[in-house]
């Protein structure tokens, strides 16, 4: 019915700009929107105009998986778009509506949502797809998109069709005027069906509990659309802060892995002194940190929990509690044991990315469990976890994920390092990374562990000295690709056949593990930014890993001529945490004794090393 084709009208700027909006090596969009006061200027790349384009190619592009399925948006068919409360979402949101509507594809607006919203209204409004404009933690300078249709998400390779399409100017539905898309206003019911399925799962497991050491911090972000429901769940005696932010200003960014973003909240603080557990979003409400002790905020202070920390709670409350309740409920519906064998190990697999402390994988594997590298991006992990719960509900006798985790309860948990958290709905099966939800989800998991103190539990847990994920500036992005590709490559040849390490390679990065720790280098997918870690047994190991990273980071910088020191407002603790003795990171060479006494350590000589 709708064969006649028109030609893509793409502006030559957004057609320019094809890889900096759709790069085969991310796993959403983000790019520069402008800056305060002059945004969507000439300069800008995610502007409304390129936003209607984008929606005109995911209204009509047949996309083709990996696996050949084909995959598309049909006429008369509908899409789900929330958006953040930045300053330019709302406008891109609407453009983006309007290039599909002129598809053919009808749009559900639910307004200001978290991502959380988003994914879960797809089901509810009875919609096949979804978009959240969103910058996620960055500055208001920066601007993205997330979008799925059904269960995949569109992503990486599929990004790179969508580049393809827009440089090849492929051509697009000519749909009839009278069979164009319309926008409904959504906003009321989609809020309206995400309360209500919250408050039916958990309000009643939450009232008769004691909630009043539990604090939740919106920061400003959509998190402020969920404080009724909260305290609808939770109780009065739940303490909501983070709700008097403006996180537009460029003061303070809704970042939950950052401390220093953190201690500029009112009453954050405070809460902690009064032993509370603190909750904390970014923006889009997809991934959430929990902070636990009066002094958790101090630069070398523990208390702060990020995803590798919260790995050990699921990874206990996995092996100990919900993989042992399944198959006990599997055996008395007579699985065989063949298929029980089965679905143990799938289940007892547990995915870490780059950024995992090596200490996690030596708690999983001790209990039984696997780990496995996994490259970052939560659509990808999503992907994952979905063919994981398919192979686990087919072997346990199911039609379907649905049917599966209805019958049994059943939740897959994984979570990455940068705080997304992924459980699998216990209503259709599919994972999602709702850090509102999570809240409810980890508070209950809290509660089966026993744990009492989150200091006590990680203090009985094995140790090491990690540094943040350090992320710094290039120039650009040419000089970034530059410098990690020789990183990379240096890295690897260095500890190539080495016994004793073990190194994995991810999309533009490498790690090296070593008994006493890792050490990782790579880059940001999504910005001009270099990002490294170490990891060691002791302070002392830690701090001539990190040496040995930024020996071969600055050395580069210089051979490149990247004269971006290191950014020291977003990495604060080199001046603030004197356990590091690094105050000074830009200085740091491949003659620095700490670097040559950690290439001693392992292995390698002056000589081997050549920039």
């Amino acid at each position: 019915m709708y064969d006649q084709l028109k030609k893509l009208e793409a502006p030559e700027k957004v057609i320019n700009n094809a890889d900096k909006l759709l790069k085969p090596t991310s796993y959403d969009i983000r790019a520069y929107v402008g800056e305060p006061g002059n945004f969507f200027s000439d300069d800008a790349v995610f502007t409304p105009q390129s936003a209607e384009v984008i929606g005109k190619i995911l209204g009509s592009q047949e996309f083709i998986l990996k696996t050949g399925v084909r995959m598309s948006l049909k006429v008369g068919e509908a899409i789900v778009i929330g958006y953040d409360n930045g300053p330019t979402s709302e406008a891109l949101a609407k453009a983006m509506a309007k290039g599909l509507m002129d598809m053919g594809v009808n749009v559900y607006d639910i307004g200001v949502a978290s991502s959380g919203q988003v994914y879960q209204n797809q089901n509810q409004l009875g919609a096949i797809a979804h978009i959240q404009i969103t910058r996620s933690h960055v500055e208001v300078t920066t601007n993205g998109a997330k979008f799925g249709i059904s269960t995949q998400g569109v992503h990486t390779y599929l990004l790179e069709q969508m580049n393809t399409f827009l440089k090849e100017k492929y051509l697009v539905r000519n749909v009839p005027e009278e069979h164009k898309g319309i926008t409904l206003n959504k906003k009321e019911e989609g809020r309206k069906a995400y309360y209500d399925k919250m408050i039916s799962v958990y309000a009643s497991y939450f009232k008769k509990r004691d909630n009043s050491m539990v604090c939740v911090n919106l920061f400003g972000g959509t998190g402020l659309q969920y404080k009724e429901l909260f305290k609808q769940i939770l109780g009065e005696h739940c303490s909501i802060i983070g709700t008097d932010i403006d996180v537009n200003s460029g003061q303070v960014l809704a970042d939950p892995t950052r401390k220093e973003m953190l201690a500029k909240v009112p009453g954050l603080s405070e809460a902690l002194k009064g032993g509370k557990r603190v909750h904390s979003f970014d923006l889009d409400a997809d991934r959430g940190s929990i902070t636990e002790g009066a002094d958790a905020l101090d630069s070398s202070a523990d208390g702060h929990y990020l995803g590798d920390s919260l790995a050990f709670i699921l990874a206990d409350y996995k092996m100990k509690i919900a993989i042992p309740e399944l198959m006990a409920k599997l055996q008395a519906e007579k699985v065989n044991d063949r298929n029980l064998k089965a679905i143990e190990k799938v289940c007892s697999r547990f995915y870490i990315d780059a950024r995992y402390t090596g200490a996690v994988k030596q708690y999983v594997e001790d209990m039984g469990g696997e780990t496995i590298f996994h490259p970052k991006g939560h659509s990808l992990w999503k992907e994952t976890i979905t063919a994981n719960m398919k192979t686990i509900s087919s072997l346990s006798g199911f039609t379907d994920i649905a049917e599966f985790a209805k019958e049994t309860g059943y939740r897959d948990l994984q979570i990455e390092a940068s705080l997304h958290m992924f459980s699998t709905d216990t209503d259709d099966g599919i994972p999602r990374d709702d850090a509102v939800e999570n809240i409810f989800i980890l508070e209950q998991i809290i509660d089966r562990l026993s744990i009492n103190s989150l200091h006590a539990y990680f203090s009985s847990l094995p140790k090491r000295f990690t540094t943040k994920e350090i992320r710094t500036v290039a120039e650009n992005n040419e000089k970034k690709d530059l410098i990690t590709a020789d990183a990379v490559k240096l890295i690897k040849n260095l500890f190539a056949d080495r016994k004793g390490f073990d190194t994995t390679l991810f999309e533009g990065q490498i790690r090296v593990d070593f008994p006493e720790g890792f050490i990782m280098y790579g880059m940001s997918n999504t910005s001009p930014k270099l990002t490294f870690m170490a990891e060691g047994a002791d302070m002392q190991m830690r701090n001539n890993a990190l040496a040995f990273l930024l020996g071969i980071h600055n050395g580069l910088k210089e051979k490149y001529e990247d004269a971006s020191p290191m950014d020291l407002a977003e990495n604060s603790f080199f001046t603030n945490d004197k356990t590091f003795e690094l105050n000074n990171p830009d200085i740091v060479t491949i003659s620095d004794s700490r670097f040559m006494t950690f290439a001693a350590h392992c292995g390698i000589r002056p000589e081997d090393i050549k920039l």
